[in-house]
């Protein structure tokens, strides 16, 4: 039952935090089990360490009703997004300490941490489709309650845009689960089965179309990225942090989990369309944040950017492209979480996010500073950081499936540095402006210092030495690679 903890425990715990009878308590047990929590999704490593693959089965009962059946299972990959997963739910609601929320904002992140590792461990599609639809739900509250002023239009884009690509998904599921019982006569709904019987001819071209357009939407994929920017810019600083550094994930987990496995030789078609779909991914969120004003929405279209690396290093459909994707979006969770917070650390201060409405701020927060710069120059890739590791190794895996869109994706290092350097400058170094709020901000306190600095430290290890992160992936990363 070790894996069924992950996903029960958040649950327990949001439930808890929530029939607490005041907001102080809430926000006390909700870090404190989220710690439980990450404590335990790290511990897991203990038990599996010395299993190559998939380093856990649990299964509960017999298959039921149509193939259904209680079926989890964890490799390098899914364990380390629940690990990520984890460490950004403490680190959020940590960072959120001083919010005057009532004990339901603790609580929906919690049951929002509950829908993410069921998503990431159930092998069986029906629950891994129910999980996926319910990881909604929290995320809805989250934008819609807590967020911005304009945080109902956004929450409201946000459902229909991800509930719709949820319906392509389940139509997807469902087609391929019919077809494989009228090829074998047996239902399931177990991955590795449906991998085993291949599904051919037209139908399993329109199956394919159907869940790549389902999990697309969720990672986001051009040009399905149109409800991301708003929900960023009107979540709350927490929120964007877990909706770039885990629930974008789902959508790649997806394409690693479900599409190439079930269909390896379309997989290997489509490599031009989804590898190209990630280049354009890359190039179209670096333009569309160097013409950014508002600092949060410029980082929202680097989460479009850089989740177009993973799906290059993905769709190379070589071990190394696919462990380079599977880096970066472990990296993506470091660098664009830390950009999202630091953003919501400077809006709780000043209440302003624009970049003309800094300038000089180096000067009065030089820690904050610091830390802005550090985890900057890691989303832009800087060598010795962890983004770098991550675009090198997908650049790399992608040269050997097609140096033209190799080529055309190492553009987007380039647009990194020309819409995140001159932003940089301007907000810390530049002269302040007549309406400038830097001489307002006061530097962070011990707590944020902390948060950012777990970050910080992740980055830098990950940058210098990734090696022992690669080693777990290695056994699942070579189970998908293609070519």
């Amino acid at each position: 039952m070790l894996l069924t903890g992950l996903w029960v425990a958040p649950a327990l715990a949001g439930l808890l935090v929530w029939g607490m009878p005041s907001r102080g308590s809430a926000r006390v047990l909700a870090l404190a089990l989220s710690g439980v929590i990450l404590a335990y999704a790290a511990w897991l490593i203990v038990p599996y360490s010395a299993q190559p693959g998939i380093l856990r089965l649990e299964e509960i009962g017999t298959a039921g009703a149509f193939g259904i059946r209680y079926h989890l299972a964890m490799d390098g990959i899914a364990l380390c997004l629940c690990w990520l997963t984890a460490l950004l739910i403490v680190l959020s609601l940590a960072a959120s300490w001083k919010g005057d929320v009532p004990p339901g904002y603790w609580a929906a992140f919690l049951f929002l941490e509950s829908a993410l590792m069921a998503v990431f461990t159930f092998r069986d599609l029906f629950y891994f489709y129910i999980f996926w639809d319910l990881a909604l739900i929290p995320m809805f509250f989250i934008i819609g309650l807590w967020g911005s002023s304009g945080r109902r239009k956004a929450a409201l884009k946000f459902v229909l845009y991800t509930f719709l690509g949820s319906l392509s998904l389940l139509i997807g599921l469902l087609a391929l689960v019919t077809l494989h019982y009228r090829a074998t006569g047996m239902w399931t709904w177990d991955m590795a089965e449906l991998a085993r019987t291949p599904v051919a001819g037209p139908a399993a071209l329109w199956i394919y179309a159907a869940l790549a357009v389902g999990f697309a939407v969720k990672v986001p994929v051009f040009p399905l990225h149109n409800w991301l920017p708003e929900a960023h810019t009107e979540a709350p600083a927490a929120g964007s942090v877990l909706l770039a550094g885990s629930m974008l994930k789902m959508g790649v987990f997806g394409f690693l989990r479900v599409l190439v496995p079930v269909f390896p030789e379309l997989s290997l078609a489509a490599l031009p369309v989804l590898g190209g779909l990630g280049v354009v991914n890359v190039i179209y969120g670096a333009l569309c944040a160097m013409a950014q004003k508002d600092f949060k929405r410029l980082i929202a279209f680097t989460s479009v950017s850089h989740l177009g690396f993973c799906l290059i290093g993905i769709f190379s459909l070589t071990a190394e492209g696919i462990a380079g994707g599977c880096l970066q979006m472990i990296n993506h969770g470091f660098s664009t979480g830390g950009l999202f917070l630091l953003i919501g650390m400077m809006y709780e201060r000043s209440h302003r996010r624009g970049v003309d409405d800094f300038g000089g701020l180096a000067a009065t927060a030089p820690v904050l500073s610091v830390y802005f710069g550090v985890i900057l120059l890691s989303s832009i890739g800087l060598p010795g950081l962890n983004g770098f590791v991550g675009e090198v190794m997908t650049l790399a895996g992608m040269a050997r499936a097609s140096m033209p869109l190799a080529v055309l994706g190492s553009l987007g290092a380039v647009l990194a540095a020309a819409y995140g350097l001159p932003a940089f400058q301007k907000v810390f170094w530049g002269p302040p402006g007549p309406d400038s709020v830097s001489q307002t901000i006061g530097d962070l306190d011990l707590r944020e210092r902390a948060v950012l600095g777990v970050l910080v430290a992740g980055i830098v290890v990950l940058g210098v030495y990734p090696q022992p992160l690669l080693r777990l992936l290695t056994p699942a990363v070579e189970a998908l690679a293609l070519r």
